[in-house]
């Protein structure tokens, strides 16, 4: 009697495990990154036919056109820089953490008092962009010069995971209102008026995310004790991010609801690449190249946004919740962040084709 051994299949090698396991990461990440980019796309292609049908939605809301000469909170920048005197600069650091704790505590979001904490800490901002600056570069070429670089892996698993988490539910939280607004009121009244962005849940992110750009200086540290490139796009993002927080949100022009959600998304994709790094996980090189390619679709919108704000507040005479230094220093900044994330891409991913030194650049508003 033949007995035919029947053939019940065989067990995969571990190296086809891993192989399967890296297609289906790279399948997972290939289609969210389809889905942010339809999202981008679309929200640029809601833009220009708002722009185009021009502004009938922001008269039903009962905005009157008003001339340049009606005050919009006056120029802010030139007092605020006149300020930053070097007695100023060299003072003792000073930091409301009881009222702090009071605007986190609190049942109801104190708005009101949320900015005039953040108005009574704007010269501690300009005083923690000092002490960054030379604390960064006090480590990279004088503690660090001589020494082999830290292994910090587990407090960097921990710091991008608080991140990553804290961008993701920042998202999540500003979203209904984000849209809702764009639903209710149209595409420029989202960036023309600020309605209730400032208050109850959307309030309170907002003013955490300005908060957050105190914190997230510490990811400069990071990469100075680990002797990581450091290049002048991260810490001059930094810098002015953070200025650029403070001195905006008292004042809350309507165009800051773009910008912060817009970077709580971005960061959202971006800080969880970093913990999936950190955490020594093989990451498909195309993520990287994604984060960087989502950082400039945002600065892209901003400048559109902004460019397109001007003419309604300096051209069609809008009445817009808008100070006018606020909108020139955040034109400047989104100039030039473009710039320099394009610049980045550049160099990393054509004409290094693809063999840059770098991973990716960090973006943080």
């Amino acid at each position: 009697m033949h007995l035919e051994a029947v053939n019940f299949g065989t067990y995969p090698s571990p190296e086809s495990i891993n192989l399967d396991r890296k297609r289906l990461i790279g399948w997972l990440v290939g289609l969210v990154s389809l889905v942010a980019l339809v999202i981008f796309v679309s929200l640029v292609g809601w833009l220009l036919v708002d722009v185009w049908f021009g502004v009938e939605r922001l008269d039903k809301e009962g905005t009157t056109k008003q001339s340049l000469e009606e005050p919009r909170g006056g120029s802010r920048l030139v007092p605020v820089f006149q300020m930053v005197t070097q007695e100023q600069v060299l003072a003792a650091p000073k930091i409301n953490v009881r009222r702090f704790v009071e605007i986190i505590t609190s049942p109801i979001f104190p708005e009101q008092e949320s900015k005039e904490w953040v108005l009574q800490h704007q010269n501690f901002a300009i005083q923690a962009c000092f002490a960054y600056f030379f604390v960064i570069f006090g480590i990279k070429y004088v503690v660090m010069r001589n020494r082999s670089p830290f292994d910090l892996t587990l407090p960097l698993n921990i710091w991008n995971a608080l991140l990553a988490l804290f961008s993701i539910m920042g998202t999540v939280m500003l979203f209904p209102e984000f849209i809702g607004t764009i639903q209710n009121n149209g595409f420029q009244a989202s960036y023309c008026k600020v309605y209730g962005f400032t208050k109850g849940s959307n309030g309170f992110w907002g003013w955490l995310f300005i908060v957050s750009k105190l914190f997230e200086l510490a990811d400069t540290v990071f990469l100075v004790l680990r002797k990581k490139p450091l290049m002048f796009l991260h810490w001059y993002h930094h810098i002015l991010t953070l200025i650029y927080a403070f001195y905006s949100y008292p004042h809350t022009p309507g165009f800051n609801r773009w910008g912060i959600f817009m970077n709580f998304f971005v960061h959202a994709f971006m800080y969880s690449y970093y913990f999936l790094c950190s955490m020594k996980m093989r990451i498909p090189r195309g993520v990287a190249m994604f984060i960087t390619s989502l950082q400039i679709l945002q600065f892209v919108l901003s400048v559109l946004i902004l460019a397109h704000l001007g003419i309604l507040i300096y051209v069609r005479k809008v009445d817009c919740d808008f100070d006018d230094s606020i909108f020139k220093l955040a034109l400047f900044m989104d100039v030039t962040y473009l710039i320099l994330f394009v610049n980045f891409f550049c160099k990393a991913y054509v004409f290094g084709g693809g063999k840059s030194k770098y991973k990716i650049e960090k973006k943080k508003q």
